[in-house]
């Protein structure tokens, strides 16, 4: 007779993730089975919501002749690597290409950096509340994770302090952070980077997000690509500078003190080379994708900026209030206390189709909030909007 024994032994223990499904998640499901429609205002994908793409150039770039030859080069490609200087040159920073590293997107790029400051066990601080992602990739690395917090006070504001870095190895900044869009001011990055130095720690910059600001403010402090004081690593990427989240590539730029940059350069060099993970075409493609990058990013602002205002307007003298986002694709509604965020979101499941997360998912304490995306299509969103707060209106 076969021997019995559990499956818990046969696999690791980071990825025994929890994956019994939450309410609703089960709902939204059967909702679609049974055909009734469903209005997504999680939807993030924007190949998928009708923004044009410059069709011809982008192929035309994806079927370059060299793609046929393998040349591997753990940093990524030159001219490829040089077209991400180009983009920072457009900024007014001056990038080495040679500090430039090419991965298959943004989550490798921090798998990458996690695998090269931590041993297991030891710890990133993130922000709170988060994008869940971060959690997974920690694990996966073995790397634990502290919390830093954001608060909200009319605008966001990071809160890193000594107690909340000890010990640990870096800290995450999100420029502007994902979900509630708050941009990086000038005053905060100081203290950060302060707070790195003091207690050498590497910053890591999230900035995907840094070319959608919804609003002009002169306290911001832009891209840490050009920094020098503190071992800073700067990702950023094709899924949305470009639109392009298919295309896998992304970025790590390294800069710093120079004794702690060239350090890092030669390890992650080694690190890149184990996996050679990006496919030569799109490196190929780069400088073309990066060329007509502007034109899709423009449709993209503004469909998110005429959604924000939508929702602004819809929100007006109703139980809800959009809480202030300066930028990305996604905005915050503060929702009465009167029942859980999930709670609310099963509520507008159930009696109107609209499916939007709940603030629990992104870390979000306290108050009750429901976190919306700002890509849909513009009809789309309105009807969802409008029935949104029809419902906590009627809930009162």
């Amino acid at each position: 007779m076969p021997v019995a024994f559990s499956s818990l032994g046969m696999f690791s223990r980071r990825t025994n993730w929890d994956r019994q499904r939450n309410r609703l998640a089960e709902l939204l499901e059967a909702r679609r089975e049974e055909g009734r429609p469903v209005y997504d205002l999680t939807l993030a994908n924007p190949t998928e919501l009708g923004i044009e793409y410059p069709a011809g150039e982008l192929l035309s770039a994806l079927s370059n002749p060299q793609a046929l030859r393998y040349q591997p080069d753990p940093k990524g490609l030159l001219s490829g690597r040089e077209a991400v200087c180009q983009y920072y040159r457009e900024k007014g920073i001056r990038v080495d290409p040679s500090r430039i590293f090419l991965t298959a997107g943004t989550s490798e790029a921090y798998s990458l950096i996690f695998k090269l400051l931590c041993n297991a066990g030891e710890s990133v601080v993130v922000p709170k509340p988060s994008y869940p992602l971060l959690d997974y990739l920690a694990q996966v690395s073995d790397v634990n994770l502290g919390r830093y917090h954001l608060h909200y006070d009319h605008e966001w504001h990071l809160n890193v302090d000594h107690e909340s870095a000890k010990g640990a190895k870096a800290i995450v900044v999100v420029n502007p952070h994902n979900p509630t869009g708050a941009f990086l001011k000038r005053r905060e990055h100081r203290d950060i980077v302060r707070i790195a130095q003091e207690n050498r720690l590497a910053l890591i910059a999230d900035e995907v997000f840094i070319d959608y600001p919804l609003v002009e403010d002169d306290r911001r402090f832009g891209s840490t690509a050009g920094d020098a004081e503190a071992l800073t690593f700067t990702l950023n990427g094709l899924s949305k500078l470009a639109g392009l989240p298919q295309m896998k590539l992304g970025w790590i730029v390294l800069a710093g003190p120079p004794s702690l940059v060239t350090e890092a350069m030669e390890r992650l060099e080694i690190l890149c080379d184990t996996f050679l993970s990006v496919n030569s075409p799109v490196q190929l493609a780069l400088p073309e994708l990066m060329r007509t990058a502007g034109r899709v990013r423009s449709q993209i602002l503004q469909r998110v900026k005429s959604n924000c205002e939508t929702l602004r307007k819809a929100t007006l003298d109703s139980p809800c209030s959009v809480l202030n986002v300066e930028g990305g694709w996604y905005a915050i509604l503060r929702v009465p206390q009167i029942r859980s965020d999930e709670e609310w979101a099963i509520q507008l499941l159930e009696q109107t189709g609209v499916y939007l997360f709940p603030g629990y998912f992104f870390d979000f304490v306290g108050h009750k909030y429901l976190v919306v995306s700002l890509l849909p299509d513009e009809q789309t969103f309105t009807y969802s909007v409008h029935s949104l707060v029809s419902i906590i209106e009627q809930s009162r």
